[in-house]
């Protein structure tokens, strides 16, 4: 019985601490995964990171493209989830499992951390004070033509190439670098 009381503590600290790190779990809504899916326009082979990944919905539904036109099938991208809380990491690994998407894979991490240099692709939904720490990072490390897509919040100090708005839904910003 101790045992489960440890691991629920140690479970709790972790969302705790992501939580004040600028990063509390809050699901992105179906709907807007949808759009942020249209939005970023994947092609396979393509990398992509989600930054704070909570239970792996978003960093999942984008593994999976449209193939090119010549091609039938889904295309795959690779993915990658980064997540701060072990609770919500270990929930991204069984969705993982369940909807056996191979091509993605979960980092136990930290946003700040995580090396984005290879990413096509980069989408957040953190807290607004949160991206003005991670704005420097992002500038120094993503190539060039990488896309940032943001959810809800914009990203001070960048002019975003498309604000989509959807009634009844939050904002997307998408960013070229």
């Amino acid at each position: 019985m101790t045992w489960l009381w440890i691991t629920f503590l140690v479970l709790l600290s972790s969302m705790a601490y992501a939580a004040l790190s600028g990063a509390p779990w809050v699901p992105t809504w179906k709907r807007d995964i949808d759009r942020a899916k249209r939005l970023l326009d994947l092609k396979p082979g393509e990398r992509f990171v989600e930054l704070g990944c909570g239970d792996g919905r978003v960093t999942i539904a984008l593994s999976r493209v449209p193939p090119p036109e010549s091609q039938e099938g889904l295309g795959e991208v690779c993915t990658v989830g980064v997540e701060l809380s072990i609770a919500q990491w270990f929930a991204a690994q069984v969705r993982r499992v369940l909807t056996r998407s191979w091509n993605t894979r979960f980092v136990l991490g930290n946003a700040f951390s995580y090396d984005l240099r290879d990413a096509d692709a980069v989408y957040v939904f953190l807290m607004p004070e949160t991206y003005q720490k991670l704005r420097p990072k992002l500038e120094a490390e993503l190539k060039p033509g990488a896309r940032v897509l943001s959810y809800v919040w914009p990203i001070e100090g960048w002019t975003p190439a498309t604000v989509d708005e959807c009634e009844g839904a939050s904002r997307l910003y998408l960013y070229r670098r």
